[in-house]
C-alpha cells in the first residue's frame, strides 16, 4: 500500500509541476509588454534604403521618411495576423493621426494590391521588400511588425506581432503626445 502511494506521487508530482510551470509562463507572455521587443535599432536611424514603392512605382528613401512621425509597418497578402491589425491601422489612417507607411515584406505585388483593395488601404505609401532586405536590416521577425519613426528618422519603438488598440495607447501613442507637449 505505502509503494503504491510512493509510486503515484512520483507519477503525478512531476505533472503536477509541468502544469505550473505551463500555467506561469501562460501568464507571464499575457502580462508580458505587448511584444514590445527590444532592438538594437532603438533610438538608431532608420537603415538606409531604396526600393519602390507598390502602388506609384516610384523610388523611396530613408529620406522620404524624414520630416514627420511615422508608424512602419511590416505587413504581407500571405501573413493572417496582419489581418487582425488592419482595422486599427485603417481607423489611424482615417483619424490623421499619424502617418502610416507600409513596408510588403516578401510579398507578390499583385496578391498585395489584391489584398488592399479587398480590405482598404491605410498606407500613405508602401515600400516594396520582395527579397526582405530591408527588414533584414530593421531586424524583423516576420510580418506583422511596427515601428514608431520620428520626425529627424530615428525609431522610437517597435512592435512585434498584432499591433493592438493597446499596444498602440501604451507603446506608440505617448510618443506622439510627448511630440504635442513640445510644441
Amino acid at each position: 500500500m505505502q509503494k503504491r502511494i510512493k509510486t503515484r506521487l512520483l507519477l503525478v508530482t512531476p505533472l503536477i509541476g509541468l502544469g505550473v510551470l505551463v500555467f506561469f509562463l501562460g501568464i507571464g507572455f499575457r502580462l508580458g509588454k505587448h511584444n514590445v521587443h527590444p532592438s538594437a535599432l532603438l533610438n538608431d536611424p532608420f537603415p538606409d534604403f531604396s526600393s519602390l514603392t507598390l502602388l506609384e512605382d516610384e523610388r523611396i528613401t530613408r529620406e522620404d521618411l524624414i520630416g514627420n512621425f511615422r508608424l512602419v509597418n511590416v505587413w504581407a497578402s500571405w501573413c493572417t495576423a496582419c489581418i487582425e491589425e488592419h482595422d486599427l491601422l485603417l481607423e489611424l489612417a482615417r483619424s490623421g493621426t499619424i502617418s502610416i507607411v507600409g513596408i510588403n515584406y516578401r510579398d507578390k505585388a499583385e496578391d498585395a494590391k489584391t489584398w488592399l483593395y479587398e480590405r482598404g488601404n491605410p498606407y500613405e505609401t508602401i515600400i516594396v521588400d520582395a527579397q526582405g532586405d530591408i527588414c533584414v536590416d530593421l531586424g524583423v521577425y516576420g510580418a506583422p511588425e511596427s515601428f514608431l519613426v520620428d520626425p529627424e528618422g530615428i525609431i522610437r519603438a517597435k512592435r512585434v506581432g498584432v499591433l493592438t488598440r493597446t499596444a498602440w495607447m501604451e507603446v506608440f501613442q505617448p510618443w506622439l503626445e510627448t511630440q504635442v507637449e513640445r510644441n
